[in-house]
């Protein structure tokens, strides 16, 4: 067979699906399904019943997704004030440590002026304690005399008793 004579052969040829459907169900044996529905119609009773318990039941439902939504908003608002207060103790404690350290710095450099002033005041008054002392070895009647003696008469003799009367270095 050549193609020509397969085409012109489906050509010619016809299919009717209905028939074909009920030759199909006749060879099976199928009968026609009957205008009676699988189950019988619901009561108007039975119909309000069930609406309601959909009704209650979405509602309810509603109310359980509505609460499990809050609880999970309170949930992420409980966790972000707690992650602040979190992050607020930290900065606490920072600025804390910072104020510390920085107040002991300030106590240190005081304590430090303020051995530099004692110092500065213990040298003042040994100062002027020895200036005191020097003046009164000078002011004494041997020293004078030796020192006059010495510009009288400058001898060795009279250097080292103006030395040892006037306690000179």
């Amino acid at each position: 067979m050549n193609k020509r004579d397969i085409d012109d052969q489906l050509k010619v040829l016809s299919f009717d699906m209905d028939e074909e459907i009920d030759d199909r169900n006749e060879r099976r044996g199928y009968r026609k399904v009957s205008a009676r529905r699988a189950h019988p119609p619901m009561d108007t009773s039975h119909a309000i019943i069930l609406a309601a318990m959909i009704i209650v039941g979405g509602i309810w439902g509603g109310k359980l997704v509505y609460d499990y939504i809050q609880e999970q908003r309170l949930k992420a608002a409980l966790n972000e004030a707690a992650i602040y207060m979190e992050r607020s103790f930290r900065e606490a404690t920072l600025q804390s440590k910072q104020a510390h350290a920085e107040m002991q710095q300030r106590m240190a450099a005081a304590e430090r002026l303020r051995q530099q002033r004692e110092a500065q005041v213990q040298a003042n008054r040994q100062a002027e304690l020895a200036r005191v002392q020097q003046e009164q070895r000078y002011s004494s009647d041997a020293c004078k005399f030796w020192w006059n003696q010495y510009r009288v008469n400058p001898s060795e003799r009279n250097a080292q008793k103006k030395k040892e009367s006037c306690d000179l270095p």
